[in-house]
């Protein structure tokens, strides 16, 4: 059995927030007590409370932890996350293109194309899951996980059944440690793709995210995130805009510089 815990962030749009993302942090439930214990130690040992909240973003950091323990913190828990092989599924849409839309509806479309993939992921390794959504910041939260468990996913050639998810539940970051990794490395990829001012940090992050993101191999050796981990919508090659296409192309630019080493001056 897998557990796939999802949340989304960048909702609203602005100068450096070009795009809405949702992410789903997928593992094995037998992970989740080790993820659970890691997170335990690594708590600890930066300062913080039983009530103290560990997310990505510094200003929910309590006043007793320093800033360095904090971002250390954060830096434990995504290597813990790969020590454990969990897999990132990113969903990533540009604000502009969507920004006639209902919002409600769009975070449900976002969520929907992770959880699709979700099950595409347990299909191929051939397992069961459970889905655990952050509470979703729109109306109908429990008829749209009513819907996504009764008729699955409706598009427009018919509906989809998530055959393999049997249980859709919803939480908030403060209730498991699984949560606040969910939120750590979503924030750290946002971080990487909202133009980042600190461009050490950034490559640190992406590349510590990179090898989370559910890939395949393709022939010549190479990963790729395509039809897996990495979900660009609209299909870039859909884009009519050029404008559009270009902010798309500037972003995969931009996080294939983040994975390369600095060029000496």
């Amino acid at each position: 059995m897998h557990i796939m815990l999802t949340d989304e962030t960048n909702r609203r749009p602005s100068t450096r927030n070009k795009f809405f993302i949702y992410g789903g942090l997928v593992m094995p439930v037998d992970a989740v007590s080790d993820l659970d214990d890691g997170i335990k130690h690594i708590r600890q040992e930066a300062g913080y409370n039983s009530t103290d909240v560990l997310k990505f973003d510094t200003n929910a950091r309590p006043e007793q932890v320093a800033i360095e323990a904090c971002t250390d913190a954060k830096r434990q828990v995504i290597a813990l996350c790969n020590e454990l092989e969990c897999k990132f599924i990113v969903h990533i849409i540009l604000h502009a293109i969507i920004r006639n839309q209902d919002q409600d509806r769009h975070v449900k479309w976002a969520a929907d194309y992770v959880i699709g993939r979700y099950n595409k992921y347990l299909n191929i390794v051939g397992d069961d899951g459970i889905c655990v959504i952050d509470n979703l910041p729109c109306m109908g939260q429990w008829k749209y996980l009513g819907e996504k468990f009764c008729t699955g996913l409706q598009l427009p050639d018919g509906n989809r059944v998530l055959d393999r998810i049997k249980l859709f539940s919803a939480t908030c970051v403060e209730a498991s440690h699984a949560n606040s990794a969910m939120d750590i490395v979503l924030g750290s990829f946002r971080y990487c793709v909202n133009d980042p001012q600190n461009l050490d940090a950034a490559r640190e992050m992406l590349n510590s995210v990179v090898p989370l993101i559910w890939t395949t191999t393709l022939p010549d050796g190479r990963k790729s995130g395509s039809g897996r981990g990495l979900i660009f919508r609209p299909p870039i090659a859909e884009i009519r805009v050029d404008n559009y296409r270009q902010e798309y192309q500037t972003l995969i630019d931009n996080l294939n510089d983040l994975q390369n080493e600095p060029e000496d001056d």
